[in-house]
């Protein structure tokens, strides 16, 4: 299978789930930097970034921007038109997308791509419709790990890729 885009959730995937909310109400986000280097390395392999939220944050839009992931859509319900959107804007199909969700709003862009990736703390029917699910939960590099998943499911290594990078990526 030839992945194009990876599509990902944020809340129970990016971060473990939970809300913080500061005194002024922002919703502060924590995020594994392992992660983020993950998903920096499976860019430099050529593989398309995206994520889909049902919420939004500053918090959130910075980490995409630190990431260097345009493609997102927040506040969003329905993922599947969602990612077929970015398909549409990027030329790629949608059996050429690996999406990792971890809850009931997932379930429908999980069963309409290629290949479906779940955290091991994802609720059961999400599991039960992943092609892969992780050892390590959502927010403790649950995604770098489906990113190297990703990698030798196309033949790649990431530790090859970070140490062909000059420099020092983002994590």
């Amino acid at each position: 299978m030839n992945v194009r885009l990876f599509v990902l959730d944020v809340d129970g995937v990016m971060t473990d789930g939970r809300l913080v909310y500061s005194a002024a109400g922002e919703v502060l986000k924590t995020f594994h930097a392992q992660d983020g280097l993950g998903l920096v390395l499976l860019k430099k392999l050529g593989i398309e970034l995206a994520v889909i939220s049902g919420r939004g944050s500053a918090s959130l839009e910075k980490r995409l921007e630190e990431l260097g992931i345009v493609h997102h859509r927040f506040r969003c319900n329905d993922k599947v038109m969602a990612v077929e959107d970015i398909c549409n804007d990027l030329g790629i199909e949608m059996q050429e997308v690996a999406f990792m969700g971890d809850d009931l709003i997932d379930l429908m862009a999980m069963e309409a791509v290629g290949l479906a990736l779940a955290p091991v703390n994802a609720v059961e029917q999400v599991r039960l419709v992943a092609d892969y699910i992780t050892k390590k939960e959502g927010g403790h590099g649950a995604v770098r790990e489906a990113c190297e998943y990703l990698a030798l499911k196309m033949g790649h290594n990431l530790e090859a890729v970070a140490r062909s990078v000059h420099g020092t990526p983002v994590q």
